[in-house]
């Protein structure tokens, strides 16, 4: 019994020595101002991306599997990041392929089509001949990308690009508090190591209010 008590307490022991930390300024930073989060016990973690940014593309994999074992009270949410016309334009085409509730179908497709082996998107042609190839129609498109809805979405979009002080992507904000992304994770790979630690880092903070 001596025996099985003492393997466990090391078991233990391992585990915290094994668990990973991470320190603001090194593999995270504090936003320079706070931004609003949820108060309902939800964490919200916010990836700023873009279709124009190979980084994204290479990111993507790293979002796709990090979804499918996150934290059941995240909350995530990807926003198209604005710094230029061109980039806008993208911002637009992400919404108004969530209008037509083809978003999820739609996401790594574009991407792969900016940036895989396949055929590049050039012109708006290019992104009409895409979108019909996969059921929607080049009249859809271009209603949904000049609808209010689509507008109202990029503007916000372009609002919290600025506020959260996003200069370049991708970048995955936690609880509008902390920022990280590669270059402070150290590599894509770890970035939701980071995450997953803020995540628990803050669910701990609301539950000793």
């Amino acid at each position: 019994m001596r025996v099985m008590v003492t393997l466990f307490m090391l078991m233990g022991l391992s585990s915290f020595v094994l668990a990973e930390s991470y320190d603001e300024g090194i593999e995270y930073e504090l936003l320079n101002t706070v931004q609003p989060a949820p108060t309902d016990g939800k964490i919200e973690v916010i990836e700023f991306f873009s279709y124009a940014c190979p980084h994204c593309y290479r990111f993507e994999p790293h979002v796709e599997a990090w979804k499918k074992h996150k934290a059941d009270n995240i909350e995530f949410i990807q926003v198209p990041a604005i710094f230029n016309k061109n980039w806008e334009a993208l911002a637009t085409l992400y919404y108004a392929a969530e209008v037509l509730g083809v978003q999820e179908k739609m996401h790594p497709i574009i991407f792969e089509a900016m940036h895989g082996k396949g055929k590049k998107i050039h012109s708006l042609a290019d992104l009409n001949a895409l979108f019909e190839k996969n059921g929607v129609t080049a009249d859809e498109l271009n209603k949904a990308m000049g609808s209010f809805t689509v507008a109202a979405k990029t503007r916000r979009a372009k609002n919290m690009t600025k506020a959260y002080g996003i200069t370049s992507v991708p970048n995955v904000v936690v609880q509008g508090k902390y920022r990280t992304n590669g270059t402070l994770a150290k590599s894509h790979a770890n970035v939701f190591k980071v995450v997953d630690f803020l995540a628990e880092k803050i669910d701990k903070e609301q539950a000793e209010k």
